[in-house]
């Protein structure tokens, strides 16, 4: 599928960026850093380089075909052990620790398969590279499900596997256990047009201000890395709650993102939470992110393309960690079409960024399926899209609930006009003849309320009486040409009590603050826009910042959603008188005006009915083209 190009997760561990790094597991130092043995004389297993020629034959007949993952590395099948490899260093406080030194001969990067893997309360697993710049770990047994974990990949040829035993374990060691290790042997640098930063620049990061309002949804999406022994890649997908709200940790994503894992069964996928700009602009080097792994796939199904999978590693009291800042974002399984969609992705295995369709979404039939209306169809606004990598990503309807997940499609920022494909929650919730393992009933409704649509959750959600929360910013858009604008901000009441009264203000730069007294009446999670007065502008960039307060003439008991800040500009529009030079050059613009540049890209355009022929003349370094 045009989404499902898969690339190396390589480009996201880079060790430029990460210094020291703990980028999986719950942090800390291997206490091997403090024993005086020499790493030079740990142990060493070493794996001979494979045919490298005969791999790349290979995937020269699959890569960019969408029928199998973009392979970065060639598996060697081992079994190693305590027992047979490895040596144990005995510490003063009667602890042990055991190592092990694995070299792939002229890899790029290595990683590994732990099965039968056993780690005991007090125990710790680490695995880093020989200058102690790269580290994975500590992970614990809260990473271990039924004895799997496969770790991210560490950069160069050599890497260090260390297992610490506390002196409480000294007769109650665990077991660490290798079944694979994946000699890298194709990198980012192959596929640097898909690297961080990398992905189309009409991509909206997610920090922009046209995102204002859909933070719960943002902090909801993640990019998956799934592992197979057919190589490593990317997709998209998002948290997604149930009926009974319980933080149950489930990821919809698309089926093809899934290879040929069965429901049921044990995935080897990583998900990278709040990997994303905090501004607007895309930062200079990778932003941080937390990732948990491994999964169990729940259900999947081809006419509609989707796949639930668990996550089962890292998770904290059964859901999520706190740290994660999680959002499991509502559903809705109607048939009714929305009036307008957002998309939030990783495209190209890039940072997240968000996508805007404000026209109604249809249901087709598309992408083969065998299935009628299987898909919703949309065509993106506000000069965004999706690319590669952004398969499974989370259709969101005008009430910030997901109806879909991204199938496929031709969308980019070179065709923005290219339609997006996402199967149909309707169509995956209960089809006909299907069972558990090929529908989305029992998993998200599993206390069998029979309801349409639910909301989102928030596990960590502080719950109080009074909390009014300021929303969004509606009005001032992003850029603008009117110097008049009409401030309009929403407010949502987020506490258990009804929201009947507060105080609404704003103030544009350093001005004055502007306030008036709302009242109405909303129950909990409902919104209400707040309009002022309108006012003139002057043109340039300016910062609008809005706050609500006195709830119900009370005190807010959570002023931490009270206030948001966002920009927007004011062009210029002062009339410039452009140096027409004599002589036509025979162009033709049916309907208007264009300002365009020497190589034919439009400045700008102004298109007017009825126009029928136009005049043409060279002005300096544009053409200037006059409709009639």
């Amino acid at each position: 599928m045009k989404k499902s190009v898969l690339i190396l997760l390589a480009s996201l561990i880079l060790t430029r960026i990460f210094s020291y790094a703990q980028i999986h597991g719950n942090g800390g130092t291997p206490i091997g850093f403090k024993v005086a043995e020499d790493l030079k004389s740990i142990p060493q297993v070493y794996f001979s380089s494979p045919d490298i020629d005969a791999l790349r034959a290979e995937d020269a007949e699959v890569d960019g075909k969408g029928i199998a993952p973009w392979r970065y590395g060639y598996n060697n099948n081992t079994d190693l052990d305590f027992n047979n490899s490895g040596r144990w260093i005995n510490l003063g406080d009667n602890g042990r620790i055991w190592q092990l030194k694995i070299t792939c001969e002229q890899a790029l990067t290595v990683n590994l398969l732990f099965t039968k893997t056993v780690i005991p309360n007090g125990n710790q697993l680490f695995v880093y590279n020989p200058d102690k710049s790269f580290i994975l770990g500590a992970y614990t047994d809260k990473w271990i499900y039924e004895g799997e974990l496969f770790t991210e990949l560490v950069p160069g040829s050599t890497i260090i596997v260390e297992y610490y035993v506390s002196p409480e374990n000294i007769n109650n060691p665990g077991n660490v256990h290798i079944d694979k290790v994946v000699h890298g042997y194709r990198t980012a640098a192959e596929f640097n047009e898909k690297a961080f930063g990398q992905s189309g620049s009409c991509n909206m990061n997610v920090a922009c201000s046209d995102a204002q309002g859909w933070g719960d949804q943002i902090r909801s999406a993640v990019m998956l890395a799934s592992t197979s022994n057919a190589g490593s890649g990317f997709c998209s997908g998002a948290l997604i709650n149930n009926t009974a709200n319980d933080g149950k940790p489930y990821v919809l994503t698309a089926n093809h993102c899934s290879g040929n894992s069965t429901p049921g069964s044990n995935v080897s996928w990583f998900f990278r939470f709040n990997w994303q700009s905090a501004t607007c602009a895309n930062p200079g080097s990778s932003p941080t992110y937390q990732s948990l792994n491994g999964a169990i796939l729940r259900a999947k199904r081809t006419p509609s393309d989707f796949c639930l999978v668990e996550i089962t590693g890292g998770l904290s009291n059964g859901t999520v960690p706190q740290s994660y800042n999680p959002y499991f974002s509502g559903w809705n399984r109607s048939n009714t079409a929305p009036t307008s969609t957002v998309s939030i992705h990783h495209p190209s295995g890039d940072i997240k960024k968000i996508s805007f369709d404000d026209n109604p979404a249809t249901a087709v039939q598309a992408m083969g399926s065998s299935e009628a209306n299987s898909s919703w169809r949309v065509v993106w606004d506000r000069n965004t899209t999706t690319e590669q990598g952004s398969s499974g990503s989370p259709l969101f309807d005008q009430n910030k609930r997901i109806i879909g997940q991204l199938w496929g499609g031709q969308a980019s920022c070179s065709n923005q006009t290219g339609p997006d494909y996402y199967g149909r929650i309707y169509n995956s919730w209960n089809p006909a003849g299907s069972s558990t393992a090929s529908r989305l009933r029992e998993w998200l409704d599993p206390t069998g309320s029979g309801q349409t649509a639910i909301d989102g959750y928030d596990p960590y959600l502080v719950t109080v009486t009074l909390d009014a929360k300021l929303e969004s910013v509606v009005s001032p858009t992003t850029v603008s040409c009117n110097t008049s604008i009409t401030p309009v901000v929403k407010i949502q009441n987020s506490g258990t009590n009804a929201l009947t009264s507060a105080t609404v203000s704003y103030r544009i730069d350093n001005g004055a603050w502007v306030t008036q007294n709302w009242t109405g009446n909303l129950a909990t999670g409902a919104t209400a826009n707040v309009s002022f007065a309108a006012v003139t502008v002057s043109a340039g960039t300016h910062t609008f910042r809005a706050k609500v307060e006195s709830p119900n003439g009370g005190i807010d008991l959570n002023q931490a959603n009270d206030s948001i800040s966002t920009s927007f500009q004011i062009l210029n529009t002062t009339p410039v008188s452009l140096p027409i030079t004599e002589g036509f050059e025979g162009s033709f613009v049916p309907n208007g005006w264009l300002l365009t540049n020497p190589d034919n890209s439009i400045t700008w355009a102004k298109f007017n009915a009825g126009s029928n022929s136009s005049n043409s003349a060279r002005v300096n370094n544009f053409n200037y083209t006059q409709g009639s």
